[in-house]
């Protein structure tokens, strides 16, 4: 016969619905932490807004998957002073959820916070003396004067069917939009033309004396419009400079010759609110 009143220790309480809770948000808090990041990286090229709506997210997941198990230690201290059945498991299991919450998830975040506080200063500055240093025709006709200076010195006539005047968007130093202007003349400009065999280009290479007799006054014209010489990069000239113009290329063959110029990103373009004057 079994004795009711026998004594029977009393059942000990662990905490267990927040134990469980917290470790399944973590898991769930590092899949989302993630699709919040490639969402704000398929952003319009990590833009300021991108980036505050990468950190809101962040920060929400963040919050949620270490706040969660801190409450479960601040809940299940309070119960255990109240009713000593409640053990430590809890409290100590959910503590851990929420340093490693805080640790892989808070981390990154913070260094997104941090991204995004300084995509708002640099965007907030003024746009540089260089970039506002021309307007969109100044930039086109001061193009051109170099480039057709460095035709003629190559020995060869400019001709309006053989230059391409193209712009580019690109991003300012406070990454408002700017404009980028091309030049480049290149003969012949045939588009029919049968593209060559590799027999018929080595063919039509010149020696490596006549290329620099020939491009030397062109390099020449380079340098007096404040550009540097730099690696090639498959042309037979290519230089780089700090102000205007950044970059001029210029090659020649037995059959044709090419001369490419570029500027650097200014602000004087269509579209970007700097109007010609």
């Amino acid at each position: 016969m079994v004795d009711d009143n026998a004594w029977s220790p009393p059942k000990r309480r662990n905490g267990i619905w927040w134990i469980v809770l917290s470790g399944l948000l973590l898991p769930a808090g590092w899949i989302a932490w993630l699709l919040v990041a490639l969402a704000g990286y398929n952003g319009v090229d990590s833009s300021n807004r991108s980036l505050s709506a990468q950190t809101l997210g962040d920060v929400v997941v963040t919050v949620m998957c270490a706040g969660v198990p801190l409450t479960g230690v601040v809940v299940l201290l309070v119960q255990r002073r109240r009713d000593r059945s409640v053990t430590l498991v809890g409290p100590v299991a959910c503590a851990v959820f929420a340093v490693l919450a805080a640790g892989t998830l808070g981390y990154p975040t913070t260094g997104v916070a941090k991204s995004w506080a300084a995509d708002a200063e640099r965007r907030a500055q003024p746009l540089t003396e260089l970039e506002t240093s021309r307007t969109q025709t100044e930039s086109e006709q001061d193009l051109a004067g170099v480039g057709e200076l460095a035709v003629r010195a190559l020995g060869e006539d400019v001709r309006s069917r053989d230059v391409v005047q193209v712009t580019l968007e690109c991003p300012l130093s406070n990454l408002q939009e700017g404009t980028q202007y091309m030049w480049r003349w290149s003969v012949p400009s045939d588009p029919k033309a049968e593209p060559q065999t590799d027999s018929e280009r080595q063919a039509d290479r010149l020696p490596a004396d006549e290329v620099e007799r020939r491009l030397a006054p062109v390099r020449q014209v380079f340098r007096e419009a404040g550009l540097r010489d730099a690696d090639p990069y498959g042309w037979d000239i290519r230089a780089l400079g700090d102000d205007w113009l950044a970059e001029a290329n210029a090659t020649v063959t037995r059959s044709s010759g090419d001369v490419m110029l570029e500027t650097t990103c200014l602000a004087g373009g269509p579209g970007n609110g700097y109007d010609d004057e």
